[in-house]
């Protein structure tokens, strides 16, 4: 059997990576505070110190081919005031595992930079606009060091699950299809980027014979703003887009994201099974979110999924 890879976290990103991974047949632990440990699974909490010690010795009694960090916290609201903690975890673990040798992947984030303009490219300089671009920038260096890959994303939407917190496309679509009106800040814009192209992406780097190493950005195709994408999203799922009202993200759950979290997507054809592949539009993303909307959400959905069942726009 070939050697594993190894995926800390579990949360949207991890769960989707290895999923993928294992779809393909290649051996996967996963590294999370939830569920009983046993062959594929090491339960361990790597806010303290036990759990990362714990983490380090499954590296060096297994030598898996990769290690893949998705491991938060990630709530940059909530970040902004434990900084310490999230701190701990994040530039730990990432410092423990560039120790260990074992080529890494960090999934990391475009809060690196200053967000006083969009489209940033992998070499730009940083200034981390929060707590949590401070965080990944440390531990981006650690993993970079070692010869590891940076892969900075953009918001990433998908459907989540009912273990997992929502995601903003998530939230837009069970809004729409509950007919419930949303404020939407004109004034915070990113490259929303959906989870079947960020798990393709690290299922490709975890694949290359050798890790390409530096730093990376996948991001969707077209930079718009959280007002934008919930009328679309309203849009898509056949709701009155005129539900989703304009504000400006001071004093709401996103004031400590910078005015643009953006990045311009790299190109991914030096990777197995990439060749000519991009990453898919909003409209694409949301429409196939659509077509798998929950059929928990009730009655409000039977709208939704007819649109999909019509193709929708691509």
């Amino acid at each position: 059997m070939s050697a594993p890879v190894v995926i800390v976290g579990n949360g949207l990103i991890g769960a989707a990576c290895a999923a993928t991974l294992r779809g393909s047949g290649h051996p996967v632990i996963t590294v999370a505070r939830r569920g009983e440990s046993g062959p594929g699974h090491l339960s361990c909490d790597l806010t303290d110190a036990a759990g990362r010690a714990g983490l380090a010795r499954l590296l060096r009694d297994r030598r898996p081919a990769r290690v893949v960090l998705t491991h938060g916290p990630s709530d940059v609201t909530w970040i902004n005031a434990h900084e310490r903690e999230a701190a701990a975890t994040h530039t730990g673990v990432a410092a423990l595992v560039a120790e260990s040798g074992v080529p890494a992947v960090l999934v990391s984030t475009d809060n690196v930079f200053a967000g006083d303009r969009g489209h940033h490219r992998p070499h730009d300089p940083i200034a981390p606009a929060n707590a949590y671009g401070r965080i990944k920038a440390q531990a981006e260096q650690a993993v970079v060091e070692a010869g590891g890959t940076a892969l900075r994303v953009s918001l990433v939407y998908g459907w989540a699950g009912p273990a997992y917190r929502e995601t903003y496309g998530g939230r837009c679509l069970l809004a729409a299809a509950a007919g419930q009106p949303m404020d939407a800040p004109v004034d915070q814009e990113f490259t929303p980027v959906h989870i079947d192209d960020v798990r393709r992406v690290v299922a490709a780097l975890c694949a290359a014979g050798t890790l390409p190493g530096g730093v990376a950005h996948l991001a969707g195709p077209a930079q718009l703003s959280r007002f934008a994408f919930a009328r679309l999203a309203y849009r898509l799922a056949g709701a009155d887009e005129n539900l989703v009202r304009q504000c400006s993200r001071a004093g709401t759950e996103w004031a400590t994201r910078p005015r643009y979290s953006s990045l311009s997507c790299d190109g991914f054809d030096h990777l197995p099974g990439l060749d000519g592949w991009s990453p898919m539009s909003a409209a694409r993303g949301l429409a196939l979110m659509v077509a798998e909307m929950p059929a928990t959400v009730g009655a409000a959905v039977g709208h939704a999924a007819g649109l999909a069942a019509g193709g929708g726009p691509r």
